[in-house]
């Protein structure tokens, strides 16, 4: 216990919640951004997973930057498709979402094997590229606390920065700005803003574009910091977890984000405890960020019973 205790308050164990916090961090975000319109979007983890092989598949031939851009631009082609069917065809937007989560697992596959060759597990035959870590070892010249702030900032994924940036963007955007009002209202009330003339099916399309722009940033982290390449089913549930964290989060960026973290703790967990503790089966420790995930659907659950109970015997 001791043990654990000192590797949970080390500055490995920060750098490692980070890194693992980050490709859930904007997935989080585009989830909240798409369920806040109304769209409730379940392809997370096949955005993700999609983005993550387009990011690695790129960066062979072109510079990191390219790469994640071409993920980003992945996950908004993504979110175009699901809002030309779902809002076009009238397909429901749970079926689309898991429609695009099931190409996703074989599609990714097919694409691989014809990237690599024929490996279908792995990308450990492409020279894919990483995303840079930003060095920030002039903080060490701080008297005193330098090299805590060194240990702590430093060598982190330049989009691990961004992410925090993303928090606070869609932050003021959803509730310091006119369009965010509009999203807002669409997803509470539709009929609303339609009467106002606002067009809430262009607001519902572009923000699961927006939503799947920003997994596809998550995917780029994950394919090109967390692991340098492509592996099959690589994302591990990480959409599904960040749709959790939405939900936890109360729908609210502040409160997605500290969810997202909290998961991103328990990954980290399930990365450092088999070390710790090898007389526990690490298939075990690595269903923590699932249980969690569970868990906090149910208290999500509870709490949405609890707040319509108490609206119905505010009315009576």
């Amino acid at each position: 216990m001791i043990e654990l205790l000192m590797t949970v308050f080390s500055a490995t164990f920060f750098v490692t919640v980070i890194r693992t916090t980050t490709p859930l961090l904007f997935a989080t975000m585009g989830g909240l951004i798409a369920d806040l319109s109304g769209a409730l979007n379940v392809a997370l983890e096949g955005m993700m997973l999609i983005a993550a092989l387009t990011a690695v598949i790129v960066s062979v031939y072109a510079p990191w930057y390219v790469a994640v851009l071409s993920g980003m631009s992945a996950g908004a082609l993504l979110g175009a498709l699901m809002a030309l069917f779902h809002l076009r065809f009238k397909a429901d937007i749970i079926l689309v979402g898991f429609a695009v989560n099931i190409l996703a697992a074989g599609g990714t596959v097919f694409a691989l094997s014809q990237a690599t060759g024929g490996d279908k597990g792995t990308s450990i035959n492409l020279q894919s590229k990483a995303i840079p870590a930003l060095d920030l070892s002039l903080l060490q010249a701080i008297p005193g606390v330098g090299p805590l702030l060194k240990s702590l900032l430093s060598g982190h994924s330049l989009l691990s920065w961004l992410a925090v940036l993303t928090v606070i963007a869609v932050w003021f955007f959803l509730y310091r700005t006119p369009w965010g009002l509009w999203l807002r209202g669409v997803g509470e009330y539709p009929a609303a803003p339609e009467a106002a003339g606002i067009p809430v099916n262009k607001v519902r399309a572009l923000s699961l574009i927006a939503s799947g722009a920003l997994v596809g940033i998550g995917g780029a982290q994950l394919a090109m910091f967390n692991y340098v390449g492509f592996t099959r089913d690589m994302t591990a549930g990480r959409g599904f977890i960040a749709l959790g964290a939405v939900l936890l989060g109360a729908r609210h960026p502040v409160g997605a984000m500290l969810a997202a973290l909290l998961f991103g703790v328990f990954e980290a967990l399930s990365i450092v405890m088999p070390n710790l503790f090898n007389w526990i089966p690490s298939e075990l420790i690595q269903t923590i960020p699932f249980v969690v995930t569970i868990l906090a659907l149910v208290l999500f659950s509870y709490r949405a019973q609890r707040a319509r109970q108490l609206r119905t015997l505010s009315k009576i």
